[in-house]
């Protein structure tokens, strides 16, 4: 008996080797390679100057996989233990008869009662030849409901399933959401992610771990992504400090005195159309021309001594670049004209951007003054919820859905008009209406799609045509009806504001009688989404100073946001809800065309104050 190191080419399996494995347990063991090693050797025999694999199958096939998927190559070798083929041949035998591979659950309790006993998981790793990694992810899935075990151990829970599931270390909640989700882990970790924000985020990386949790913060740890990452499980405080860092940020460029000064989470949509402005360079000061000359002066003498990749070049090169940089700044002239524009980019650093500022006067950004009650993507929210209202009113017309094609058709093809101007462009587009389920606590209000889906399940994929001309009038109206609702829109994207399509989607609102209080009331989780000063804002414009101020010594957020549920009247709507909310007057073709930037788009500005 010898172990060996051959390539992996000069590998082939055994007809020796009996055993039957289902493709997605090889995929499994091919993952488990992947990311901990072989850890344990082949056994095979020779034969015709090949060696033959007859003990360790699935493991082989494993590396095949991992050969197609590029993660390792035929060249490579592997330990090898070599024998006999009359050993191979009994050997065989008395592992296909006597061994069988311990099932996931069984190595989830087992390590949980090693655990109990008092073993830790190198202990644990070391008695039964696992990587620690893999014992502690096992430990963690044994923190599972009981009930979900026995599942794992039926195999009517897959193992990518329950570690999605570890995201929460409620059962009640486990079990809620393994139910709801059909047991599909991508549905699942979805589910238990929607209220949290991950750690890898931009806002969070912005942020920082530290300062978050030092203001309580929590994290739930994720030991089964990339990296072992987590989530941040409050995201509202996470905005929070963000928003915080920018303002401060934004603070200091406004102290030097820019023109114009806006910080946001997300980049802003409209800085293509603004002129870039780059720091002026001044003349370098006697020291700084001195120390430059001299630093040129060693630069050269060390690469003639030593050589261009002396490790003695890299620092005063250095020097020289902070100095060069330090000549260039923007001037007085620049910043009393200029804007700054500050945001988080998905890396976490602090995204900025230079600009000639507009002409015409601005308003510049005070904390002390008002602020928009809604953030720009709690105000595509709200707009989407009202576009999903009125395209269920749209689907029960089908006289207002031929209207509605005819109007956008006619003012395409008869009027000149764009079709990003019309409340629906004649596409198959579906428009996306998804908010956060919160949003939709109190409402009814179905998806379009989903009630099309349903009603016209059994027109054909293959055939559609001869089954919606054998249709009846009625069907068919209802199936143009349903298709063109799913088209209106209404959205107002974040970070843009209401333009012509907004004034013709207002018109189709009208002309459906939608009563949008009826279908949908403010639950707790707007409020949950908007800031203190934005809610009590809210209550002075809705209910009153007194009102206000009351509420205003409320501490935790939470209960401001109960309170401020239950003060405003009954049927209350957020501003973007109401029925009118982007009315504006009628304009002629030629003046909408004043409109447009050179590839046709509408240039739309950042939402005002009084529209939010």
């Amino acid at each position: 008996m010898a172990i060996i190191h051959p390539k992996l080419a000069q590998l082939r399996l055994s007809p020796l080797n009996q055993r039957r494995v289902k493709p997605s347990a090889v995929e499994a063991m091919a993952d488990d390679i992947e990311a901990h090693g072989l850890l344990q050797n082949l056994v095979a025999y020779e034969d015709e100057g090949l060696l033959w694999v007859f003990a360790g199958g699935r493991r082989y096939r494993a590396l095949k996989i991992l050969v197609k998927r590029k993660r390792i190559k035929s060249s490579d070798t592997f330990p090898v233990e070599l024998r006999t083929k009359e050993e191979a041949i009994e050997l065989s035998l008395a592992e296909n008869f006597q061994r069988e591979d311990m099932h996931p659950a069984d190595s989830i309790r087992a390590f949980a009662a090693l655990r109990d006993t008092g073993m830790d998981a190198e202990e644990i790793a070391a008695r039964f030849g696992q990587a620690v990694s893999f014992v502690y992810k096992m430990l963690r899935l044994s923190a599972l409901a009981p009930a979900l075990i026995d599942l794992i151990a039926k195999d009517q829970l897959s193992l990518e399933a329950a570690r999605a599931l570890t995201l929460t270390d409620d059962h009640s909640q486990q079990m809620k959401v393994w139910k709801a989700a059909n047991g599909h882990a991508h549905t699942i970790r979805r589910m238990l992610t929607t209220e949290k924000v991950d750690t890898t985020s931009g806002p969070f990386l912005f942020v920082g771990r530290e300062a978050y949790e030092a203001k309580g913060g929590t994290i739930t740890v994720d030991l089964f992504s990339q990296g072992a990452e987590g989530f941040a499980d409050d995201p509202e405080l996470v905005r929070e400090l963000a928003e915080e860092k920018l303002d401060a940020l934004a603070d200091e460029y406004r102290a030097i005195g820019w023109h114009e000064v806006r910080a946001a989470l997300e980049r802003p949509y409209d800085l293509y159309m603004k002129g870039s402005m780059y720091p002026a360079t001044r003349e370098p000061t006697h020291d700084e021309a001195t120390r430059l000359t001299a630093i040129d002066a060693e630069i050269e003498a060390i690469a003639e001594a030593e050589g261009e990749d002396s490790e003695r070049i890299d620092p005063l090169s250095d020097e020289r670049d902070a100095i060069t940089e330090g000549l260039r700044a923007f001037n007085r002239e620049q910043v009393a004209v200029g804007g700054v524009a500050l945001w988080v980019s998905h890396d976490g650093s602090l995204g900025k951007s230079f600009y000639r500022a507009k002409a015409e006067p601005k308003p510049k950004a005070n904390h002390d003054g008002p602020v928009p009650l809604y953030s720009n993507s709690l105000f595509a929210d709200l707009t989407r919820i009202k576009t999903r209202v009125v395209q269920e009113a749209v689907a029960a017309d089908p006289a207002l859905a031929l209207d509605i094609v005819l109007d956008s058709l006619a003012g395409q093809l008869l009027h000149g008009a764009h079709s990003h101007q019309m409340a629906i462009e004649v596409q198959a587009k579906a428009v996306a209406t998804d908010v956060a389920q919160e949003l939709m606590a109190t409402s009814d209000v179905l998806a379009v799609e989903d009630m099309m889906a349903t009603r016209f399940a059994a027109i054909p994929a293959e055939g559609r045509f001869e089954a919606i001309r054998a249709m009846g009038s009625d069907d068919k109206m209802a199936l143009l009806a349903g298709l063109v609702a799913m088209t209106v829109d209404g959205t107002v994207f974040a970070g843009g504001s209401p333009g012509q399509r907004h004034h013709q989607f207002e018109q189709i609102v009208r002309a459906s009688g939608v009563n949008i209080a009826s279908r949908w009331t403010a639950p707790i989780g707007l409020f949950d989404k908007m800031r203190r000063a934005a809610m009590i804002d809210l209550l002075r414009e809705e209910v009153g100073a007194s009102s206000a101020e009351n509420c205003a010594t409320i501490k935790k957020k939470a209960d401001l946001a109960v309170n401020v549920s239950e003060r405003l009247p009954a049927h209350w709507l957020p501003a973007p809800l109401r029925i009118g909310a982007f009315d504006r007057a009628e304009r002629e073709p030629e003046e909408c065309d004043a409109d447009m930037d050179e590839d046709g788009s509408e240039q739309e500005g950042m939402i005002d104050e009084e529209t939010a």
